[in-house]
């Protein structure tokens, strides 16, 4: 069956869908009693549609009237999934602005009288149709559906979300694919008992391939979520009077909103492309069928069926957009494929619990479906990869499968010359071998030639500035942050260094200069430029929070409600930070390793940062409210005390410090004597995250936990400020701090009991990295710095940079800089595609080479200034101190080097795999 109309697709209601029609006429007489004017009682009827995979449709009859009914499946469901009441607001939005969709009628947001929450709709009478091959219909009818497809969805994404009353509040439009990917990877994850290979590849590959526009969507729109052919009603030439054939199928209804918010339209039209890209040899698929196939020539498409480059011009024109870049493209569809192949997880797990909605859910959710999807997307990822570093990926079509290329095809062999599809033959893939006359003389993408892999690091590396992974986002980021910092940065650091350096009675104090100058950096949009943008994706709601909490215009017309309204509008716009990867970041955060006082300017400095993430990731809603939001926006500073001046801290099982739960449980009250309390001293220092063993019997890894302590709190007290070569960091600091008997509730435990290694290796991998790129920068500014004093300096009649031995060490020191460089930068790569636990031995080795690196440059440096170099009107001195430092802060040489060791021995199979993880133990700041 190619199509059908909506009401032929009637049938009784299955077993365990069953409805009590009696309850349900009650409810409704009372609920709309209109409705039932005139209509005797027990005249209710209800038959059950078999379309769809989701919610349960039904047809509700009363009298001459038909409704629609959806609901909530039963059984156990998925968090967030089958939001009828999602359905229900998006409808009662979007029918009074004229768009197509039934008139919402009523809502039941309880369990009563259906077990599960329901709302009715209009029927619309129409088509549906099933193959998007579209057979019964003549060519010029093919084409007009497609286009008023195209047009429809056009004129959906154009809609003002806050015009319909949808924003805010329907959803988040930033970070819409980030937050759309942890979903369905929550959602696939839950749904099958292991992960396949093919699709946990496909999930690493897309967390570190987010487009950087994702972040802030240029257009924020209504996106259907679930956008198809067969979810559109359209009028039959019955319904359209009799029209000319042309003009017949117009579009009635757009069906199925349950997956709708706001977001980025991209990834609708991605989705609605998919027919391009499923694979040929799943029968159970709806796909565009190509060749003798599809009854065209080689290669063709069904006449009158546009090619996938035709079908995005016909949208483009519509909504006045031009198409994504080809690398974001092959994102959309396999990220697509992905969500596809995820709600296709959760059909197979409601079908073997016996109640999903439609009767075929076995058929179409098998796990050979699954990973056939898988491997169409690693296809996709295959061919526009391969045609990236060939250098011909010049639009969203060459790359992502026009109707000249292969990238239509949905062969999973990952061969970018596979014509297989084309040539109407079975497609190839893992244990299924390619017959098409591409695949024979093509190269495997899984194997690019040494040429093609050359000229794409030559592009990159072109495109990017001679700075390797730089994306475009981050590229011009990088640019108006390096111009902030000439501008208003270096210049102030000699009034933030007097400040620093003066007396007591001040030292410790802030400058305005440092509040002026981090309010410059907000409104110039660089700040927390360190916040990831998958860890982004899950704070939205902070954010609507903060707007939500500004006095409303209504409430005061006060200068200072203005005021807070001014800077909550402001912050708001800048608190989840650019949506970087950690590669991006690591070269914005290279050049503020530049200024000892720039990472503050931007809000990335440390610990904050590493206790935002923290908290972010760990934290309750609760305590991101009362302390995530204030360090996001700047107002509050905090430490992190850990390390221990008793214990041999390197170690961090040896920590001391108590954490005791009340007989009651109500509140823990912890003691401890901590030192390099990094930031304590900071007069806007408002918290610290003390950690301490809640059970000294545990297993060693497991006596640890994390606690909030506001600084405030009886018991604190910060004793003095450690010195670091003399250097007592003002205002900033290293304390130490003794924590006596503090007491502190419940809630502000992280995470839970035992959970404090936990915490901290998902707290210093990403920790470490900023300190190493930073150092990277304090690197190159020596050498601007060494090789300017070269120039200006006269030795033994001639310029200091006449000298060999001179341009000898200035030339180590390019190779050392350029070498930690990769090093971090390939780290942060593998932090951003496998994770801290997968990163680890880069990680370490960044840690390791960076400030051995850096220390040789600096040192280099100061002896070419001599004894202006170690003095206090240089920075070299300043930045030596925070190198040094950084070869024992974060874990001590020896450690990382112990675990690279061991590591690399695991690699070549020469250790047991227990005694390569001991290594992976959290290390104290010092």
């Amino acid at each position: 069956m190619s199509s059908f109309s909506t009401l032929s697709s009637l049938g009784p209601v299955r077993a365990g869908h069953q409805i009590d029609t009696h309850k349900l006429e009650a409810y409704l007489r009372q609920q709309l009693p209109a409705l039932f004017n005139g209509v005797p009682p027990s005249s209710l009827g209800v038959k059950q549609f078999s379309h769809g995979q989701s919610n349960p449709t039904f047809l509700v009859t009363v009298g001459q009237t038909k409704l629609v009914l959806r609901k909530k499946p039963p059984g156990k469901l998925l968090a967030s999934a089958h939001a009828v009441d999602r359905e229900y607001r998006v409808l009662a939005a979007l029918s009074p602005s004229g768009f197509p969709v039934p008139r919402a009628v009523h809502l039941c947001a309880g369990d009563e009288p259906l077990g599960t929450p329901f709302y009715l709709m209009e029927c619309a009478e129409g088509r549906v149709f099933l193959d998007p091959n579209l057979p019964e219909l003549a060519p010029q009818q093919r084409g007009a559906v497609y286009r008023h497809m195209a047009q429809v969805l056009a004129r959906l994404h154009s809609l003002d979300p806050a015009g319909l009353g949808l924003a805010p509040g329907y959803g988040n439009p930033d970070h819409y694919c980030a937050r759309q990917l942890r979903r369905w990877s929550e959602q696939y994850r839950a749904s099958v008992p292991a992960p396949m290979p093919e699709v946990l590849r496909l999930m690493d590959w897309l967390g570190a391939h987010v487009p950087p526009g994702d972040a802030r969507p240029a257009r924020p729109a209504v996106v259907h979520g679930d956008y198809r052919l067969d979810n559109i009603v359209f009028a039959s030439p019955s319904e359209a009077g009799g029209a000319q054939p042309l003009q017949s199928f117009t579009p009635l209804a757009v069906l199925d909103w349950e997956l709708s918010t706001l977001g980025n339209p991209w990834a609708d039209v991605a989705y609605n492309c998919l027919p391009y890209h499923l694979p040929p040899h799943i029968t159970v698929l709806q796909r565009l069928r190509r060749g003798a196939e599809g009854g065209g020539g080689a290669g063709a498409l069904p006449a009158g069926v546009p090619s996938e480059q035709e079908y995005l011009g016909w949208y483009c024109a519509a909504a006045g957009v031009s198409p994504p870049p080809a690398d974001d493209w092959a994102f959309y569809l396999a990220l697509s494929l992905f969500r596809l192949l995820a709600i296709l997880a959760g059909v197979q797990a409601r079908a073997k619990q016996g109640n999903a909605s439609s009767a075929n859910a076995a058929r179409v959710a098998s796990d050979e479906v699954l990973r056939a999807l898988a491997e169409s997307a690693l296809a996709i990822i295959a061919r526009a990869e391969a045609a990236t570093a060939a250098g011909s990926s010049s639009s969203s079509s060459s790359s992502c499968g026009s109707s000249s290329g292969s990238g239509s095809s949905g062969c999973a062999c990952r061969n970018p010359a596979c014509t297989c599809d084309r040539e109407g033959r079975p497609a190839g893939g893992p244990g299924r071998q390619c017959s098409c006359t591409g695949c024979s003389k093509g190269t495997p993408a899984s194997q690019p030639s040494a040429a093609a892999a050359t000229a794409a690091t030559a592009a990159t590396a072109a495109a990017a500035g001679g700075l390797l992974g730089l994306s475009p986002r981050a590229a011009e980021l990088r640019s108006r942050l390096a111009a902030f910092m000439a501008e208003h940065v270096y210049p102030a650091e000699e009034a933030l260094e007097e400040r620093a350096m003066g007396p007591e009675s001040t030292r410790w104090t802030i400058h305005p200069l440092m509040e002026e100058l981090k309010a410059k950096a907000k409104k110039a949009g660089l700040w927390n430029l360190w916040l990831p943008a998958a860890i982004a994706a899950n704070l939205g709601w902070l954010r609507d929070e903060l707007l939500a909490s500004a006095p409303a215009p209504a409430a005061s017309s006060s200068a200072v409600s203005a005021a807070e309204r001014e800077a909550a509008a402001a912050d708001a716009g800048v608190l989840l930070g650019a949506g970087l990867t950690n590669l991006d970041y690591g070269h914005l955060c290279e050049l503020m390793g530049r200024s000892a006082w720039a990472p503050e300017v931007f809000n990335c400095s440390a610990p904050d940062t590493g206790n935002m993430e923290v908290l972010a990731k760990y934290g309750t809603r609760e305590q991101q409210r009362t302390w995530l939001l204030p360090l996001l926006r700047g107002a509050i500073r905090s430490c992190f005390a850990m390390t221990e001046k008793a214990v041999a801290s390197s170690d961090a099982t040896n920590i001391t410090a108590t954490i005791a739960r009340s007989p009651c449980g109500g509140f823990y009250t912890l003691s401890g004597v901590k030192w390099w309390t990094s930031g304590a001293c900071d007069p806007r220092c408002a918290v610290a995250i003390f950690m301490g063993k809640t059970d000294t019997a545990a297993a060693p890894h497991k006596q640890q936990s994390m606690v909030l302590v506001p600084m405030d709190a009886p018991g604190v007290k910060v004793v003095r400020p450690m010195l670091v070569f003399g250097y007592d960091d003002a205002p900033h600091g290293h304390a130490e701090v003794h924590f006596t008997d503090v007491r502190v509730p419940a809630s502000h435990l992280i995470l839970g009991e035992g959970r404090g290694f936990e915490i901290a290796q998902g707290r210093l991998g990403p920790g470490r990295l900023h300190h190493c790129m930073r150092l990277v920068g304090a690197g190159e500014r020596a050498m601007e710095l060494m090789a300017k004093r070269g120039v200006e300096r006269r030795v033994f009649g001639g310029p200091l940079a006449a000298q060999g031995a001179f341009r000898a060490t200035l030339a180590k020191c390019r190779i050392d800089v350029d070498g930690a460089r990769l090093l971090v930068l390939a780290a942060a790569d593998a932090l951003d595609r496998h994770g801290f636990k997968g990163a680890a031995a880069a990680i370490g080795a960044a840690k390791v080479a960076a400030p051995n690196a850096v220390l040789r440059v600096l040192d280099a440096a100061i002896q070419a200034h001599g004894g202006a170099g170690v003095s206090q009107d240089f920075v070299l001195a300043r930045l030596w101190t925070a190198a040094r430092t950084l070869r024992i802060a974060d874990g001590p040489d020896e450690v990382h080097l112990g675990t690279i060791a061991k590591l690399e021995m695991k690699r070549q199979g020469l250790l047991p795999a227990a005694s390569a993880g001991a290594g992976g133990k959290p290390r104290s700041k010092l």
